[in-house]
């Protein structure tokens, strides 16, 4: 309804206006008295004369004299027999809240007794004056004098708790769903401390600026709580409450979505075994991009809701896994499921990571329920299947979520955080970004309608069996080209059962190594999109091969057990693998792969069973799971070296410098590896390899002088050669001042009691001191020095045995000659 003001341009002008609505006092008059003054209160202070005048310190008489007026018009409509006008009933509540607006009203307690009645008249049934009472009973302090000390007029409480008794029993019916969202968003203000939003809420309703007023309502609020509306109501008509359609950033004010993550806070719904999860997923359906705010916070307060602990023995029912099957179903690469499926994704994680996490409870800790209540008791939740999770495209939802960063921003902190809590070895690195990028045509990630397939499958498969069959690569050759050269990540990924094949055909060694290396570069594309399920089938079908080592019911082994085995059921797979550089790259992703996976496993594990254990057990977990993980890289890594050593390979070059960039990358990974490795020693014939391939071999020149210092033999050995090829590659400080220790032990070694072990020692290691000279001139004379004297000891040696021919079939015969002949180099190689 519009009410008309009149221009008022002096106080002169406001006072005779003031005395002529209060001159009239005959019920005739009410209405206009009532219109004519909702118009003038109405108008901004700043552009009403006569609201600059009635606020006024010194015009109190004014404003009694209007209360005077008003009080006569609430005495006449206050009977509940008399009264039926509604209209004219609304129109004074709004009145009533125009003047209690006013800072420098003062009420006495007869008319705050009054007006606070008219106010809770249990006659109002309509919305609107309902609504617009409540409004006024929450934004107008002034009304009740006195609740800061905690005072409340005995008549006037009656009247507040018979005003909310009577919204509660009405808000029972669906009629009144409008009042009963109003009054559940209040509710949930008032117990948030949310006056800001509350004020909002309010100016809403009474068609003005409330200010934050919240504060001085205490009284009113703790009746409001337990009278008008309980948190039992508040979480049964909340679960009714309809879900915003298309719920995005742009959606503005305070939504049901807001309400809902509140009482999720508290655990309303699950103390009162209200089922929440229905509204839940309808709510999910319809969020779209930009995603809004309060989407994390939502999916945080549910999946917390649905963990049980110690201080509650309620949760809510989680959403069941149906719901994700059905939404993770069909394209993985469909716009429309994008962002619904990133949602998905950020509450299963979230779910799974708390569920991993949930402390142990403890029964004599749980609070104890009533025999009402024991009915809504659930079941404890389980984890989702490995099913669901493998059908889940993690990678490339993450990929998705960084590229197009302003239409997930307020989702993306959350996603990453929980996937960095338990599953990091899924998050996308640069060169799963670069292979994405470079099967992406420019936009392709944009919405955009799918484009049809360039080859049909069924062209591509006959292909693949003329050349697996015939040999006849041409056109096999060509659809790759194709698919590599013009297809989307998309549409490659129709292709993704043909590529695994021909990857696992291609093993035979009949197959050009360019079509190979094309297969590669496919399966490397589907690894930034789906790596799990990718990894996964791959090592099955290498297992599966007739040149693998056979593992029992391995159709009936998950990926759990791949985990669990990492890394020795991987190096069972089809020998040919290693025989091959491009299955050996994508072997060597999928055994990464694993090996992070086995960590982040084994990481959950240990937070999860640190619960409720000591500082001590704690830190003996740690040390035990970092032992298990430095066990699990020392057997990847003399696995590679015994790999390298495969003289009998065409591509054996090749093989040593992919195998030896993977031990470049386990090194850096575990500082503690290198040395742990040589410690356990390889082949002297490797140790070129290794150093000349691997640069953070370097780090080895600082435990050279432990290797030297033992007893064993064989270490002594290994480490003269290992710093004599160092040294060859890092001419510092640090390599040169082992050479001290090595001629200060071979000193030592002479001038005591020559045994069998020198002679065995000096046999492995003069071509190595031969080497030395020349790279040191500063260490020279003394490996010389000590070359002619083991020469002379050698041949002294010689005459311990009975015979000439033993003599001469001796090991110091053997190295008599052999330095013998070094010394007769060491001018040459001058």
């Amino acid at each position: 309804m519009q009410f008309l003001s009149i221009k008022i341009e002096s106080e002169e002008a406001a006072r005779r206006f003031v005395n002529s609505l209060c001159s009239s006092t005959d019920c005739d008059s009410d209405e206009q008295f009532v219109d004519s003054l909702i118009a003038e209160l109405s108008v901004p202070a700043a552009a009403s004369e006569f609201v600059s005048f009635i606020t006024k310190s010194s015009n109190k008489t004014a404003l009694k004299s209007l209360c005077g007026r008003l009080n006569l018009v609430v005495d006449r409509n206050l009977d509940v027999n008399t009264s039926n006008n509604n209209e004219l009933n609304w129109r004074v509540i709004l009145l009533i809240s125009l003047l209690a607006s006013i800072p420098t009203l003062r009420l006495s307690t007869d008319e705050s007794r009054k007006w606070i009645a008219f106010l809770a008249k249990p006659t109002f049934v309509d919305t609107i004056s309902l609504k617009t009472s409540l409004a006024t009973i929450l934004a107008c302090p002034n009304l009740m004098p006195d609740q800061t000390s905690f005072k409340m007029d005995e008549r006037m409480e009656r009247s507040l708790v018979g005003f909310f008794e009577h919204i509660h029993s009405l808000i029972q019916s669906t009629e009144y769903s409008s009042l009963s969202n109003l009054m559940i968003l209040i509710y949930v203000h008032i117990i948030t401390e949310n006056g800001v939003d509350l004020a909002a809420l309010l100016s809403n309703v009474l068609g003005r600026k409330v200010p934050k007023t919240l504060h001085k309502q205490s009284l009113v609020k703790s009746l409001y709580v337990t009278r008008a509306l309980l948190e039992k109501d508040v979480a049964e008509k909340a679960a009714s409450i309809s879900v915003t359609r298309d719920l995005c950033a742009h959606s503005s004010g305070y939504l049901p979505v807001h309400c809902i993550a509140h009482l999720l806070h508290w655990q309303s719904f699950a103390k009162n075994g209200t089922q929440i999860q229905e509204w839940i997923k309808a709510q999910l359906k319809e969020c779209r991009v930009p995603v809004h705010p309060i989407i994390g916070t939502l999916l945080e307060n549910f999946t917390t809701s649905c963990i049980p602990n110690d201080e509650s023995a309620y949760f809510n029912r989680p959403i069941d896994e149906p719901f994700f099957e059905e939404i993770f179903s069909g394209d993985l690469f469909d716009e429309s499921r994008l962002c619904m499926r990133l949602i998905a994704l950020t509450y299963l994680l979230a779910f799974t990571y708390k569920l991993d996490t949930q402390q142990p409870r403890d029964p004599s800790l749980i609070a104890p329920i009533s025999r009402e209540q024991h009915t809504h008791r659930l079941a404890p939740p389980k984890p989702y299947s490995p099913q669901l999770w493998k059908c889940i495209p993690i990678r490339y939802l993450l990929i998705m979520a960084d590229q197009r960063h302003n239409d997930f921003q307020h989702i993306r902190p959350v996603l990453l955080r929980y996937v960095v809590l338990s599953m990091p070895h899924l998050l996308p690195e640069q060169d799963h970004f670069d292979a994405f990028r470079s099967a992406h045509q420019k936009g392709a990630f944009a919405s955009s309608p799918r484009r049809p397939l360039l080859i049909s499958i069924d062209e591509c498969s006959v292909a693949l069996e003329e050349a697996s069959i015939l040999h006849n690569f041409c056109r096999f050759s060509k659809s790759l080209d194709i698919l590599l050269g013009r297809a989307t990540v998309e549409q490659q990924f129709c292709y993704y059962e043909l590529i695994l094949k021909a990857m696992s055909l291609s093993l035979d060694g009949k197959w050009p190594r360019a079509l190979v290396d094309k297969l590669q570069l496919a399966w490397e594309r589907f690894d930034s999109v789906i790596p799990r399920r990718l990894h996964e089938d791959s090592v099955r079908l290498w297992l599966s091969s007739a040149n693998a080592t056979k593992i029992g019911g391995l159709d009936q082994r998950d990926n759990a057990f791949l985990i669990a085995h990492t890394p020795l059921v991987l190096f069972r797979v089809d020998s040919r693998i290693f025989r091959s550089p491009p299955h050996l790259r994508c072997f060597c992703r999928s055994l990464s792969f694993y090996l992070a996976a086995s960590r982040d496993m084994n990481t959950l594990q240990l937070v999860r069973s640190s619960l409720n254990s000591s500082k001590s057990e704690i830190e003996e977990k740690e040390a035990l799971l970092r032992s298990f993980g430095g066990t699990q890289r020392l057997a990847v890594v003399q696995t590679f070296i015994e790999l390298c050593d495969e003289d009998g390979t065409d591509d054996i070059e090749e093989i040593r410098q992919i195998l030896c960039s993977q031990i470049h990358q386990l090194f850096i990974a575990d500082t503690h590896l290198p040395k742990l490795v040589h410690f356990n020693m390889y082949p002297l014939r490797l140790v070129p390899v290794i150093v000349q391939r691997v640069p953070s071999a370097h780090v080895l020149i600082n435990s050279i002088n432990e290797l030297i210092t033992g007893s064993n033999l064989e270490r002594r050995i290994f480490a003269i050669v290992l710093i004599t090829e160092l040294l060859e590659l890092y001419k510092i400080p640090s390599a040169f001042a082992a050479l001290s220790l090595i001629s200060d032990m071979l000193d030592a070694m002479l001038v005591s009691l020559v045994t069998d072990e020198f002679i065995v020692l000096m046999l492995n290691v003069v071509p190595s001191l031969a080497r030395l000279v020349l790279l040191s001139p500063f260490h020279a004379e003394q490996f010389l020095t000590i070359l002619e004297r083991t020469r002379k000891l050698a041949f002294s040696r010689m005459a311990i045995y009975s015979s000439l021919s033993q003599a001469r079939k001796s090991p110091e015969r053997k190295l008599f000659e052999m330095v013998n002949r070094t010394m007769e180099d060491l001018p040459k190689l001058t």
